[in-house]
């Protein structure tokens, strides 16, 4: 895994920078360098959780909008479904009650486009790990004890009787997920930063942030990690640099992460640094 303020683990990807969280089990794990914008997890209609959504990925609308085989999903009569990954334009969800906006993933979209497809074919199908956790788990969590964050995250822990009868799953099988609070966690530079990244109010959570690559000032991002607290709550990374639950209709900012597949290999002369990124091919 790649840790600091700014490790040398860029590269280019869809044409655009994305950067290499690390080797995970046997993949090539990456995450674009900056949102394609700010979205709702999910939402739902008024007699599900009260417009709340639902936090199961499998069937979350942002699952839809960023992965292949959603085309015919609708709100009304504009495309929601699979238009980042077709680098199309429609609605995305944000805020409660199915409420949209307008949304573009086109190549000529330079700050939000979606994938081309060479990048498509670059990808793997993987396994993604949905285990929850709540905030009884979350005060435990240290940088030095971060396998038992890990263990929550790839665990069987969902939570119990909820209200919309949906079933919880702790595993999906697809292209385009989100990082993990441990992706988070474990960017950091471990030597400069001890501390628990769910306690908002310690004072070290800025000695943490400063050392993070993946930490982003300006905006709060999505993970996958649902929380078993209540139905409709996802772990977010926080803009002042810790990690907190929200409502999944939350307006968020989305970086797509995906695994290379086993074929592609790094070429060119690239050194990982931002003005001279890794190639592939």
């Amino acid at each position: 895994r790649y840790r600091g303020a700014n490790p040398d683990n860029y590269v280019t990807f869809n044409g655009e920078p994305w950067r290499i969280i690390g080797i995970i089990d046997g993949k090539v794990k990456l995450i674009r360098d900056e949102s394609i914008g700010k979205y709702s997890w999910d939402s739902s209609d008024s007699n599900t959780n009260s417009g709340w959504g639902i936090n199961e990925w499998s069937q979350a609308d942002l699952m839809k909008l960023l992965n292949p085989g959603y085309e015919n999903e609708k709100n009304g009569d504009s495309v929601t479904g699979s238009l980042y990954w077709n680098g199309a334009s429609g609605k995305c969800y944000s805020n409660s009650r199915n409420s949209t906006t307008a949304c573009d993933f086109s190549q000529n979209t330079s700050n939000s486009k979606g994938l081309s497809k060479e990048a498509q074919s670059m990808i793997d199908r993987s396994t993604w790990y949905l285990g929850e956790f709540n905030d009884s788990l979350k005060a435990t969590i240290t940088l030095q004890n971060i396998t038992k964050l890990m263990d929550a995250e790839r665990g069987t822990e969902v939570i119990s009787n909820p209200n919309d009868n949906v079933s919880r799953t702790t595993k999906w099988r697809g292209y385009v997920g989100l990082m993990y609070p441990s992706d988070y966690a474990q960017a950091t530079n471990s030597e400069s930063c001890d501390t628990d990244l769910y306690n908002c109010d310690n004072e070290e959570v800025d000695s943490c942030k400063s050392n993070n690559w993946i930490y982003k000032s300006s905006y709060t991002q999505w993970t996958m990690s649902p929380t078993s607290d209540y139905a409709y709550g996802v772990w977010r990374v926080l803009d002042t640099g810790c990690v907190a639950s929200d409502f999944v209709t939350g307006t968020n900012a989305v970086r797509p992460v995906i695994n290379l597949k086993s074929s592609v290999k790094v070429t060119g002369n690239g050194t990982g640094a931002s003005n001279l990124p890794y190639q592939l091919g």
